[in-house]
């Protein structure tokens, strides 16, 4: 059985018949795992849904070198 790599997000269908797609990312700030979700009518809105919110995810940016400073 396959495993998805952490990130990668899922599709499935709820009982309403309704699609979902979610994201697991990390809070660039806090660290902690942050789910979203999407809802579409079809699999296919549903995986177009899911690769938006991949690269939303992909674009935020890292903390790097955060420094306070007193005057």
């Amino acid at each position: 059985m396959k495993t998805n790599i952490y990130g990668n997000g899922s599709v499935y269908r709820r009982q309403d018949g309704r699609w979902v797609a979610t994201v697991c990312s990390r809070d660039p700030v806090t660290g902690k795992s942050v789910r979203t979700y999407a809802y579409g009518k079809t699999k296919q809105e549903a995986l177009q849904k899911k690769m938006e919110l991949l690269a939303i995810s992909k674009e935020l940016p890292a903390p790097s070198g955060l420094t306070v400073s007193h005057s």
